[in-house]
């Protein structure tokens, strides 16, 4: 057998990391010592320590290296290393895209500390009463074309005829991407008579007056457009009156570039006297 310090030497990891690797029960020590406590391993588990080190290299989770060191299933493993391959990949494409923003921004001379802020023009009006399809939805919010798409069939299968574009609520207090509280909605022109669904809902939205705001680009920058119109509601004498919503007139599914993009951004208000008044 070999001591941990020199079962290290062995396979090019440090102490503390096989330490920390027998505590997510990844590689064990063959025996430790209930005197002292000292571990020590044996020959045949240099094979998983250097597994180990492969699978991180190849981006694994630790979590996902368990589960594969505890299957023999050699298509499941295949299943695995594919699919790890298209995450790498798209990861990679990703990162062309950024080095490809950056030399644009070093090109055109961008102030990259200040960064730029840009003005909006921002309208004050009634949003009409209108029925929408909507759902309340906990997701990942990577994953909300997905839910949309999954909208949209659900209204096709029940004869609901869509008039417009999705709407979301965003219902947390903080920004939560892997789990956000959000409640989409899709205005309807016709519905037909007992339709009804436990993941969705038809609901009437009254009359209500909202600031609004035409924002285009990619969503990474859209709370300035957020700010702008909290900054208007608040030196105009209004209140917000609810939380804010995004509809997304341009996006995803035109097949085109996020600086093309467009989305408008209401936020439900009232004037601040009636709100002391009430």
């Amino acid at each position: 057998m070999y001591t941990i310090n020199r079962f290290s030497q062995l396979c090019k990891m440090s102490a503390r990391m096989l330490r920390h690797y027998d505590k997510e029960e990844l590689l064990k020590p063959a025996h430790v010592e209930a005197t002292n406590g000292y571990r020590y391993y044996e020959k045949s588990q240099l094979e998983t320590a250097l597994l180990i080190k492969r699978l991180k290299e190849y981006r694994f989770s630790l979590p996902e290296i368990r589960t594969i060191l505890q299957t023999s299933d050699r298509e499941l493993l295949t299943e695995w290393m594919h699919s790890k391959i298209l995450e790498l990949s798209s990861e990679m494409n990703r990162n062309r895209q950024i080095i490809a923003e950056m030399q644009e921004m070093i090109e055109i001379k961008v102030n990259l500390i200040q960064g730029e802020r840009r003005s909006f023009d921002i309208s004050l009006g009634m949003r009409n009463e209108k029925e929408v399809l909507s759902q309340r939805l906990q997701i990942n919010i990577a994953d909300m074309d997905k839910y949309v798409d999954s909208l949209y069939e659900q209204a096709e299968k029940s004869n609901i005829k869509l008039l417009g574009v999705p709407s979301v609520i965003f219902l947390d207090e903080a920004f939560t991407p892997d789990q956000s509280d959000i409640e989409l909605m899709i205005p309807i022109l016709h519905k037909n008579d007992g339709d009804a669904s436990r993941k969705w809902q038809i609901k009437k939205l009254p009359p209500t007056l909202v600031a609004t705001t035409l924002y285009i680009g990619s969503y990474d920058y859209i709370g300035y457009a957020h700010m702008a119109l909290e900054e208007w509601i608040d030196g105009g004498g209004y209140k917000k009156d609810g939380p804010p919503y995004e509809t997304y007139l341009k996006g995803p599914e035109c097949d085109c570039p996020e600086e093309e993009f467009v989305t408008q951004i209401c936020f439900p208000v009232i004037k601040k006297s009636q709100a002391i008044d009430a």
